[in-house]
């Protein structure tokens, strides 16, 4: 059952902080408008989340309670310092959305609410979840690595965990509802980042509900292609029943190509999926800099070297491959802002440098707009990482390499995940290209081009299409900041920018892990930028497509205007998958991976059905206090990567001497397996070798269950004096380890 008491206190919980950080943003977002309370929940729990980190080091309890009171101390301020009500009052429809998209993936969720490590990583996210619900001060000890804290980005996990304690969730059911929540924020977001650029021109609203249903509900077109596939063969209804939730997050081979309903559908609390609402908030900060006029310097400088890099080490934190993404961001943003960047603060730089002579350098600084933007691209780089020293301080990540040239995608796999959103981004970009002449001459030459290059580099089609969607667009903001440009472009246009830049830089360099997987990391995590980049960029054109005000100018067919027409084929195609996925999680056939019959949000429900036994003796674990360290037997790294492995560590956040092999890359992978090998010798080596190892590892608990037992054989811990059973069942015993009795 769906517990109704829990989940209405917290949505109140999160409405109550949405509607605090909705008040802060009208002060620094007024550019936005009635948009700028869209951004409420992720504004607090940024505010919240940034102050806990920083005084949760010495008691997370008190971190909260400060983050409150900070976050009330400014909603106060922001209240007798601004004329608010107005604006605010016309931002209540965003709440409206936030508890529409709550509910909307809340209740899907409660048809396959498991944290069944076969489906993802759900075994690392409800870990960091537990554990830093487990935890006293930060940083949290790591379930999977006993003694040493994270090596792992985990901001989004520890602010799932404050609204945990806040409401007085339990983990098992605050894992469903966090997801919620950051599905909702996200949603949310997107509404109000395309609704303030859209006002612009008259298309806010549209372009708002356009960005809400492009981040939130849309997929790539792949469920379409096998859509149409299946059609033929079939009515409507099996051609919809056919389609499965899974291959349209895997259309380039050897990669993953999430996007937002996928990701949330499947049920991971993942770095990425939590960092976007921030990532949000931060592009938010950077457009009410883009829309500021120069005279308001003191603003614009606040925004820049103040904001942005807090949100961005908060990002940081969450999720650190947004980092360089929103600093590339920050570059294109003050680059292209009509207000240059020199009067930030660089002015008598400038002066005071040399301007003789025609040198490549002598340029750049005479230009003045790119030195100061790259300057002050590096000053928030540098204050970002003063935001998040605390995680910078604890973080041991090793091994990382940059690589050039991987395997490349296709054309028509790029094609495919990109397609709903290139419908109208290249249009649109083309008619401002060369405003005289039509879309359909513009796009000839432009195709002529790519087919020349295409056969003079084969292979690098991909490449080459997208790095010439980069020029298109770099010249169209160039041409927007002349004074005769008739054919205006805003924000979408940076923005679409950097998603044509991100395609590229991915297909030609990628960050070499010691997992050694290549550039799936890469190109995942930066794809689920490109995702949010692309879906507000679209729905503003949307937006203007469908308006009264100035649009892309689409080619008539005998009369008929195809702008509506357009659209609504994007929206039947992309939302198809939307569709299917809601059949297919609630027709109650037991799939996709843990349906259950009757619909509820308990994560470990799955696993008191499916594994009794072992998960009486994880209860029992559970209910100790602490962090006492526990052994079980480690990840191998030669089976299944996702599987019953470590579950009573993952599970109830107490740390085991080597978890799953992912610590060989989240760490020195050296260290991992010396503990691997350590583990081993604990369950199979001679008593003085087994209880040496015992006190360096300060083992408090030995777990030993059907996984030690296939491992390990018979069980050795009877027969020695120093441990103790003191839980027993016909699957597990768990016993406690004598430290004082130890001898070796």
């Amino acid at each position: 059952m769906i517990p109704l008491d829990v989940v209405v206190g917290w949505l109140v919980v999160c409405l109550v902080l949405g509607l605090a950080g909705g008040l802060i943003t009208i002060g620094p977002l007024a550019n936005l408008g009635r948009y700028a309370p869209a951004f409420g929940v992720p504004a607090a729990l940024f505010v919240v989340g940034s102050v806990a980190l920083w005084i949760g080091h010495r008691s997370i309890t008190a971190g909260l309670v400060a983050g409150l009171t900070v976050l009330g101390l400014a909603t106060v301020v922001t209240a007798r310092r601004t004329d608010w009500r107005d604006r605010f009052r016309a931002g209540l429809p965003a709440y409206g959305l936030f508890v529409l998209a709550f509910v909307f993936l809340l209740t899907l969720r409660a048809f396959d609410p498991a944290v069944d490590p076969a489906s993802g990583e759900k075994f690392l996210d409800f870990g960091l979840l537990r554990a830093h619900l487990r935890a006293t001060a930060l940083p949290a000890e790591d379930m999977w690595f006993a003694g040493e804290p994270f090596s792992y980005y985990y901001g989004g996990q520890f602010t799932a965990s404050l609204l945990a304690r806040l409401t007085g969730t339990p983990a098992r059911l605050a894992y469903n509802l966090s997801l919620a929540t950051f599905y909702a924020a996200l949603v949310t977001a997107a509404y109000g980042l395309a609704g303030a650029i859209g006002r612009r021109w008259d298309a806010g609203r549209t372009a708002g509900l356009a960005a809400a249903f492009f981040v939130g509900f849309a997929s790539n077109f792949l469920p379409t292609v096998r859509f149409l596939r299946n059609l033929g063969t079939g009515s409507v209804t099996a051609a919809i029943g056919g389609l499965d939730y899974w291959p349209a997050s895997r259309v380039v081979p050897g990669t993953i190509t999430e996007f937002p309903l996928f990701a949330y559908l499947n049920g991971d609390l993942h770095a990425h999926m939590l960092a976007a609402p921030f990532s949000l908030l931060a592009v938010a900060c950077l457009y009410a800099y883009f829309g500021t006029n120069a005279e308001k310097r003191r603003y614009r400088q606040a925004v820049v070297f103040g904001l942005v890099p807090a949100i961005a080490g908060f990002v940081t934190v969450t999720n650190g491959w947004s980092l360089p993404i929103l600093l590339g961001l920050v570059w294109l943003t003050l680059y292209f802002t009509p207000a240059s960047p020199v009067s930030l603060g660089f002015d008598r730089l400038r002066e005071r440098v040399p301007l003789s002579g025609d040198a490549p350098v002598v340029r750049f600084v005479r230009d003045g707009r790119a030195l100061a933007t790259t300057l002050s691209t590096g000053l928030v780089a540098l204050l970002a990482v003063v935001w998040s020293l605390p995680f910078w301080s604890v973080s041991a990540t090793t091994g990382l390499s940059v690589a050039v040239l991987p395997t490349r995608s296709s054309l028509g796999s790029l094609l495919l995940v990109h397609g709903p959103f290139l419908v109208v981004l290249v249009p649109y970009l083309l008619v401002r290209l060369t405003p005289d002449t039509e879309v359909r001459t513009s796009a000839g030459i432009v195709v002529g081009a790519v087919a020349m290059v295409n056969y003079l580099l084969s292979g690098f089609a991909g490449v080459i299409v997208f790095a010439i969607l980069v020029l298109v667009a770099w010249f169209v903001l160039q041409r927007a900041r002349r004074s005769d440009a008739d054919t205006p472009v805003g924000y979408e246009a940076v923005l679409a920018l950097a998603g044509f830049a991100l395609v590229v830089l991915v297909e030609l360099v990628y960050l070499n892990e010691p997992t050694r997987i290549g550039r799936v990391n890469t190109f995942f995590k930066t794809y689920a930028e490109v995702w949010l980049l692309f879906g507000v960029a679209a729905a503003v054109v949307v937006g203007r497509l469908l308006s009264d005000g100035d649009g892309p100018s689409l080619p008539r067919v005998g009369g008929v205007d195809l702008r509506p027409v357009v659209v609504t084929l994007l929206v039947l195609s992309t939302g198809l998958y939307g569709a299917a996925a809601v059949v297919e999680w609630t027709d109650g056939d037991g799939e996709p991976h843990n349906s259950v019959a009757d619909p509820t949000l308990d994560s470990l429900g799955f696993a008191e059905e499916r594994y009794p036994d072992r998960m009486a003796a994880i209860t029992w674990l559970d209910d100790q206090s602490g962090t006492p360290t526990l052994l079980t037997a480690p990840g191998s790294g030669t089976g299944p990567d996702y599987d019953w492995i470590n579950a009573p560590s993952s599970l109830t956040g107490v740390p085991t001497v080597a978890g799953w092999a992912h610590e060989a890359g989240f760490r020195d992978s050296d260290a991992y397996w010396r503990r691997v090998d350590d583990a081993d010798v604990i369950f199979n080596g001679s008593r003085s070798d087994r209880h040496r190892l015992l006190d360096r590892y300060g083992v408090r608990y030995v777990y030993y269950g059907p996984e030690e037992r296939a491992r390990y054989g018979t069980d050795r811990f009877d027969d020695d004096d120093a441990t103790e059973p003191v839980f027993e069942n016909d699957a597990v015993t768990i016993y406690r380890v004598n430290q004082s009795t130890l001898q070796y």
